[in-house]
C-alpha cells in the first residue's frame, strides 16, 4: 500500500526517517569493515541491524496483522541471535 507522505502518522514519519538513518549507517559501517579501515565496524553494525529488523517488523505488523505474528516472532528470534552474536 503506497500513501503519500502527507497522509502518515506522525509515528510512521518517524520510523520511516530512523530506519533510512540505521540503514546509512549500515551500510558505512559495512563498508569501513570490508575495506578494513575500522575492523570493529561490524560490532556496531549487527546491532543496527538488528534494530532495522525490529523497525521493519513493527511497519510489517501495522500494514499486514494477519501475517505479522508469525514473522515478528522470526525477526525477534533473528535479533536475539544477531545480538547474542555481536558479543561473542
Amino acid at each position: 500500500m503506497k500513501t503519500k507522505w502527507n497522509e502518515k502518522s506522525a509515528a510512521d514519519k518517524i520510523i520511516l526517517v530512523l530506519r533510512i538513518v540505521i540503514s546509512l549507517v549500515v551500510l558505512v559501517g559495512a563498508a569501513l569493515q570490508l575495506t578494513g579501515v575500522w575492523d570493529k565496524a561490524l560490532n556496531v553494525a549487527v546491532p543496527l541491524l538488528s534494530m532495522l529488523i525490529l523497525i521493519q517488523s513493527i511497519q510489517e505488523h501495522r500494514e499486514q496483522k494477519k501475517a505479522s505474528a508469525i514473522v515478528g516472532y522470526i525477526c525477534f528470534v533473528a535479533i536475539v541471535v544477531m545480538i547474542i552474536g555481536a558479543m561473542l
